[in-house]
């Protein structure tokens, strides 16, 4: 079955919700998932309590950082 973030199905329909993965980590982790909709592989929390997007792009994979109010829309 596909699985869908929050940030490419904003409606309540999604499977990975950003916002509430990002409150969950502890600094210097990540959580990995594959959303069928976009290419967000990840979400990661540096050591200084950043938050980054892990995108595969180009076959890389590519940090975005991120205001948690981005995840809330």
């Amino acid at each position: 079955m596909a699985e869908y973030c929050s940030q490419c199905t904003p409606q309540k329909g999604f499977d990975i919700d950003l916002f509430e993965i990002s409150l969950k980590l502890e600094r210097g982790y990540s959580t990995a998932f594959i959303c069928e909709g976009c290419n967000n592989r990840a979400i990661y929390k540096d050591e200084q309590g950043l938050i980054y997007l892990v995108r595969y792009e180009q076959d890389d994979y590519k940090y975005y950082p991120l205001n948690i109010e981005e995840l809330l829309t």
